[in-house]
């Protein structure tokens, strides 16, 4: 998923940006952008599941951003964040689908909160309609199970959240939170530990070569590769290996 964060005020762009740890919402980039002008053509390019903007900026104000999100019919779900309080300017954010109005200063409790709220009532509700659509699974405890299936039968496949979120019909982000809810696992953390467990598998039961193993369980780097295996085990894959009573 992305999002883009929009304001006139370099620092408020990077206070934003460093408010939440973005990926743990299943957000895999921050575009952002100084002004309206350069939001709207950002936004037309990306499509970005989400905006938050501040109101009032120069040529293109935030409320006109989110006319322009309405009438194209974008699914951008926008957080409008404001220094003006009156209540004219909630009005017309309500009019044009904004899903939260924040009014500086703005806090990180709020901020999170008002992120949450965005994220349930747009995607829980989208959940519900492409499982009702497709008829996949009963509930979300097939989906975990399903989902926990694919990736033990594909680790060394390209298994990010997107990737996950087609296969189990379900949007990205929904699926990390009931995937975490389910398990008390952050998806990306199990996607790991079934990989170190295969990887482990393989250097004790073949003849493979490290570098083979890496790529087998879907690592590119062997920097990084023996960096988590060293973090599970203990060891790096070369000492595992000459160990075999692990």
């Amino acid at each position: 998923m992305k999002v883009l964060i929009v304001d006139d005020e370099p620092y408020m762009i990077e206070y934003i940006k460093k408010l939440v740890d973005w990926g743990s919402y299943g957000f895999r980039q921050v575009l952002t952008a100084k002004g309206g002008s350069m939001a709207r053509d950002l936004l037309r390019e990306h499509r970005p599941e989400l905006l938050i903007t501040d109101i009032k900026m120069p040529k293109l104000s935030g409320l006109d951003l989110s006319r322009i999100i309405k009438e194209n019919r974008y699914l951008t779900k926008v957080i409008i964040i404001s220094g003006y309080s009156e209540f004219e300017y909630a009005q017309q954010a309500v009019r044009y689908g904004v899903s939260e109005y924040l009014v500086k200063p703005v806090l990180m409790n709020d901020f999170a909160e008002a992120l949450k709220r965005v994220l349930e009532k747009s995607f829980d509700k989208q959940a519900d309609a492409e499982n009702s659509a497709e008829g996949v699974f009963c509930n979300q405890g097939d989906v975990i199970s399903y989902v926990k299936k694919y990736i033990r039968e594909n680790y060394g496949k390209n298994l990010s959240l997107d990737v996950l979120g087609k296969i189990a019909h379900l949007h990205p982000a929904y699926l990390s939170k009931i995937f975490k809810e389910a398990t008390e696992v952050n998806l990306s953390n199990y996607i790991t530990d079934v990989r170190m467990q295969k990887a482990a598998e393989l250097l004790k039961q073949t003849e493979l070569r490290i570098h083979e193993v890496m790529e087998q369980v879907g690592y590119q780097k062997s920097q990084y590769f023996s960096k988590l295996f060293k973090d599970r085990y203990g060891v790096t894959p070369k000492e595992y290996r000459r160990n075999k009573q692990w």
